[in-house]
């Protein structure tokens, strides 16, 4: 599915509304009954995002459905034997166990890149951006500083090396993401406001990557314009000067005083390799290319570039 046609679909519309709602409410719940409804209502709202889509729907949708169930029914454990707000050993680890496995959070990180790559490009930037929101913000508030350090350490590794092996769009942006999540974590050290800002950024490059692909269909590799897309996405990704990625992770090693910075630098290092061999075969692998210039792929590219470069002045003036 693309994003361009399930705006069109009102169930689309109401699942998308919901699925909003339920991240906030999880969000801004007081009690663990709150945040495990929440968790509910956003479930059952993405798979009728995912399921809009036939084609590619089935095999997604029974295994984020299984992951996101088990996610919830170990929350639910946790806080049904929890008999007070604080929680033993036991339920601490029950119920941190479901929040990163609906995260997609090392060491229960293995499902994301198989269901985002047999999934839609709408379903897959979902995961891969919004869907991350709610679980963050818990891993924020309950999460322990060294829970957190062990958890991005190791999502920086995983993240870059096994995006190495990786041939598909999909499959990069996967791995991708468990670097961009390590870099998240640490901006949790520091505080919410730094977090909001990484996520808002890598939302940004992730949307513009698969709104990109989803029209590509075979007119995309042909249109310089969404070629530039692409790149301006993997460029973003990638963390490179003058490029917002580049600011967001300048302002966590600026904030942050942790070895776990280092270890998310190298896996940032790391994973340049992939984003660099993406944009040789998005530059270099097509020679014959049409003029696309419609106006929805012009008005994004001009945003984006213009996020860009101000971000990058702000930085500067601020240094």
């Amino acid at each position: 599915m693309s994003f361009k046609n399930w705006k069109l679909n009102p169930m689309g519309v109401l699942s998308a509304v919901v699925m909003v709602f339920s991240s906030l409410m999880s969000i801004s719940s007081s009690t663990w009954l709150g945040v495990w409804a929440g968790f509910e209502l956003n479930l059952l709202s993405f798979m009728v995002l995912m399921n809009l889509e036939s084609t590619r729907a089935i095999s997604p949708c029974i295994k984020y459905f299984i992951i996101q169930s088990l996610g919830s029914g170990l929350i639910l454990m946790g806080f049904l034997c929890g008999e007070t707000f604080y929680f033993s050993e036991w339920n601490e680890f029950v119920f941190f166990g479901g929040i990163m496995l609906k995260g997609g959070i090392a060491p229960f990180h293995f499902w994301v890149p198989s269901v985002v790559n047999s999934a839609s490009w709408l379903a897959g930037g979902l995961i891969l951006s919004w869907q991350k929101l709610a679980p963050f913000f818990l891993v924020g508030w309950l999460f322990s500083d060294w829970m957190i350090v062990i958890s991005a350490g190791l999502l920086a590794l995983i993240g870059g090396i096994g995006g190495l092996n990786q041939h598909s769009v999909r499959g990069l942006m996967s791995y991708s993401s468990f670097v961009h999540s390590s870099w998240m974590m640490v901006a949790l050290l520091s505080s919410f406001s730094l977090f909001i800002f990484y996520w808002m950024v890598y939302s940004m490059s992730v949307v513009l990557m698969f709104w990109s692909c989803s029209k590509a269909r075979k007119q995309f590799l042909k249109s310089k314009m969404r070629v530039f897309c692409s790149c301006l996405s993997l460029f973003m990704l990638s963390g490179l000067p003058p490029f917002l990625g580049f600011v967001s992770k300048l302002l966590v090693m600026m904030s942050v005083n942790s070895i776990v910075v280092f270890v998310c630098a190298i896996g940032s290092v790391i994973s340049l390799k992939y984003y660099l061999s993406a944009l040789n075969s998005f530059i270099f692998g097509h020679m014959y290319w049409d003029m696309g210039w419609s106006q929805d792929v012009a008005s994004i590219v001009i945003l984006s570039v213009f996020l860009n470069v101000f971000g990058f002045l702000l930085i500067v003036i601020g240094c």
